[in-house]
């Protein structure tokens, strides 16, 4: 940051179109400086100083000087550069209608085209008088556009004689001490791209902490996310408590059965739809990093989960807190609701980690994300009994969200219930609330089932995204030598 210039911008987000955040300048300097933390021998960029100011473009070119003067091979396509950016370059590959119009050393480009005939007053800069030389003219008269064509023709004719000078002088003046040690060279950068690109620079544990210390910061950083999420908690709290009072009659069986149910359903929309739809577009950033070996697949994936889970107990412990007076639920079972809850929203972001990471773009993961809740209502276990369930489908039961969490909160709001017998009643009477599971086939589960069968979706969900992760990263093509 400190040979970018970039240090009084540490603590300054990026920015978009509607948040303000870097200069245009700011940002191309970031990128740069991307690429430099795995420390390449060679960048090579395209158009570093688009959309940019002249002062702003001459701090970029100036950055890439520096980084020049400290060894790094800098290769980089520029146009329209001032006169004072383009004599900061050391040599020059000058390109016009798909053709080499010269190839050499900046400060002789002037003289080169002096030498052909094309010459310019001393006022006119070196940058501006090579543009205007490989430049044709269109929409003037045809004489104009002719000599345009004709000056270009003849500054590519010399440029290829150029190029064939160098390549035979080359050839004959390298002789086997000089062709051993160009091999030699040779071998030693492919091994230092390889490592490179194989191993990051720190070992794992060191880019857990970063990335771990990263993703925190990230997450609560969006201030406006975190605040809309608590209003989502405090009024979905609110409503179900105004909607559900409970007591100890027939009727407030199914009540139970019914206000546990959308408080499963509730946190598996949210805890999936809030992932699904940030993940994608934070994958197109790390694949770009996992890519330049900037770090590991694996410390990246775990730092990433586990930064969502404080924001997960907060989150539900603010509901829980609402919910559980107002609705007057069992009393004595609240640290084991809000274990239970926690668990299933972990659960329910794990899914939508793995959903994101298969997913080749934001749009295909929302695509994804109702058929998945839909199938999810379905096989809860109150929709559709397990035996009833197409042979091909009854696995669905087993790694249902919905049918586990719901499971779960069941088991711990009906165990040591009793109710009364008086009253309006609604199927058969149940006097405990052993006899209510049994309607819905609990009866036999207990809450350590849930736990364990939640954690190995949380663990399953995890392998699989990491795994999905790991294998669509992006892949480049290797350059080899040409084969003479």
């Amino acid at each position: 940051m400190g040979q970018l210039g970039l240090t009084k911008s540490a603590n300054t987000i990026v920015g978009n179109a509607k948040i303000r955040g870097l200069s245009g300048g700011e940002r191309k300097r970031l990128s740069i400086a991307c690429e430099m933390i795995s420390s390449p021998p060679v960048i090579m960029l395209d158009e570093p100083t688009s959309g940019l100011d002249s002062y702003q473009a001459t701090q970029v070119i100036e950055t890439l000087r520096k980084l020049a003067d400290q060894g790094k091979t800098i290769v980089s396509v520029i146009h329209q550069p001032s006169q004072h950016t383009f004599q900061l370059f050391d040599d020059l590959l000058l390109v016009s209608e798909g053709k080499l119009m010269y190839f050499g050393e900046v400060s002789k480009v002037r003289g080169h085209m002096e030498g052909l005939g094309f010459g310019c007053e001393s006022e006119v800069g070196t940058a501006e008088h090579v543009l205007d030389c490989v430049s044709r003219v269109v929409g003037a008269d045809a004489d104009a556009e002719k000599a345009s064509v004709e000056r270009i023709e003849a500054i590519a004719k010399a440029a290829r004689k150029q190029v064939d000078a160098l390549a035979l002088t080359t050839t004959d003046t390298q002789n086997e001490d000089d062709k051993a040690t160009v091999k030699k060279t040779a071998k030693k950068m492919k091994h230092i791209v390889d490592r490179s690109h194989m191993h990051p620079g720190v070992n794992i544990f060191r880019q857990f902490r970063r990335l771990l210390g990263r993703a925190m910061q990230e997450t609560f950083r969006g201030k406006a996310a975190i605040i809309i999420k608590v209003v989502q908690q405090v009024t979905l709290g609110v409503i179900y408590g105004g909607i559900y009072t409970l007591g100890d009659n027939q009727a407030s069986i199914m009540d139970r059965f019914g206000l546990l149910s959308l408080i499963v359903i509730g946190a598996t929309n949210m805890a999936m739809a809030g992932t699904i739809r940030s993940f994608p577009k934070e994958k197109a950033i790390v694949s770009n990093e996992l890519a330049s070996s900037m770090y590991r697949t694996g410390p990246y994936f775990i730092a990433k989960a586990l930064s969502e889970i404080p924001l997960i107990a907060v989150f539900n412990g603010i509901f829980g807190a609402i919910i559980y007076p107002l609705a007057k639920l069992q009393p004595g079972k609240f640290k084991t609701f809000l274990g239970l809850t926690s668990l299933h929203s972990i659960a329910s972001e794990a899914f939508g980690l793995l959903i994101g990471s298969i997913s080749p773009s934001s749009d295909v993961a929302l695509a994804l994300f109702p058929p998945i809740i839909v199938l999810n209502i379905i096989f809860d276990g109150k929709n559709i009994s397990e035996e009833n369930t197409p042979a091909m489908l009854r696995w669905v039961n087993q790694i249902g969200l919905i049918k586990w969490g719901f499971s779960g909160l069941a088991l711990n709001e009906f165990d040591g219930l009793e109710f009364s017998t008086k009253g309006p009643r609604r199927g058969p009477v149940a006097k405990t609330g052993e006899e209510a599971l049994a309607r819905f086939g609990l009866d036999g589960m207990k809450i350590s089932d849930v736990i364990g069968a939640q954690t190995k979706l949380v663990a399953g969900c995890w392998l699989l995204s990491f795994l999905g992760l790991a294998l669509t990263r992006q892949r480049y093509e290797v350059m080899h030598s040409p084969k003479k």
